[in-house]
């Protein structure tokens, strides 16, 4: 098993309902509460698609904003 193939635990508190909207569609099991936000687990590789998935369905175009801004998504 790869590094990236290694399932991990994640945790946000960044744009939840767009988080917690993917991994619905993913059918990806998640949980959540107050303090530590949406929690799931699922492989390295996954999450960055995520990023990458978030960043492009929800962020607003470069040149509407002047900036790009990426979800923060953290293992624990």
């Amino acid at each position: 098993m790869s590094e990236t193939d290694e399932t991990k635990k994640w945790q946000t508190q960044s744009v939840k309902h767009k988080v917690a909207t993917v991994l619905i569609l993913d059918g990806v099991p998640f949980s959540y509460n107050e303090e530590s936000g949406i929690m799931f687990t699922a492989p390295e590789f996954y999450v960055e698609k995520l990023k990458d998935r978030l960043m492009y369905a929800y962020v607003e175009k470069p040149e509407q904003t002047g900036t790009v801004r990426r979800s923060r998504l953290g293992h624990f």
